[in-house]
């Protein structure tokens, strides 16, 4: 009688670990972090250079819906913030290397932001510019980094001129969630 309340109290502890498992999971996977597939097939559809670009500069840190691998998540609900979390970036090894903080640390005044701050679009072209892709920061050519800016707005749900976001008319595109 013993062994049998047993086993049953075993079987229920199993059922209840492995249903708490499967509620884990669905719910991670309800809600995956970056842009969804929809505005990610969307940006592809308005912005297909850029969305290939993307694929081929800056998937590999920030991942194909921009959730963030090893660099901070740039699309999707709580990406592009006016200043970066600290959190995202301590994911990234290159973002934590003591040498590089310290240089970083040391050339800015105190109590600066640790970038200027992501109000427009060409607040951003600036940023990604002069510093991206991380291994070969400012490598691309111009119309490939305004390529890749619009993919990223579109997917990321903001709304771009036609004929995209361009040195023109990029200072006039927020970013800031209203």
């Amino acid at each position: 009688m013993v062994m049998s309340v047993r086993n049953s109290a075993t079987r229920r502890l199993r059922v209840v670990t492995i249903s708490l498992g499967i509620a884990a999971i669905a719910a991670c996977t309800a809600t995956p972090r970056g842009a969804s597939d929809a505005s990610v097939a969307n940006a592809s559809a308005k912005a297909a250079d850029g969305g290939k670009l993307f694929g081929q500069q800056c998937a590999s840190c920030h991942g194909q819906r921009g959730e963030g691998v090893t660099g901070p998540a740039i699309m999707g609900p709580g990406a592009l913030p006016v200043y970066a979390k600290e959190s995202s970036l301590a994911r990234n090894p290159a973002f934590t290397d003591p040498s590089e903080l310290a240089l970083r640390e040391n050339a800015r005044p105190a109590g600066a932001p640790k970038r200027e701050p992501f109000n427009t679009a060409k607040d951003l072209f600036g940023y990604i510019s002069q510093r991206m892709p991380m291994k070969s920061a400012g490598s691309l050519k111009p119309d490939e980094y305004w390529a890749i800016l619009n993919f990223m707005l579109v997917a990321h749900g903001i709304s771009v001129p036609d004929g995209g976001v361009n040195a023109s008319n990029a200072d006039s595109v927020s970013i800031v969630s209203k």
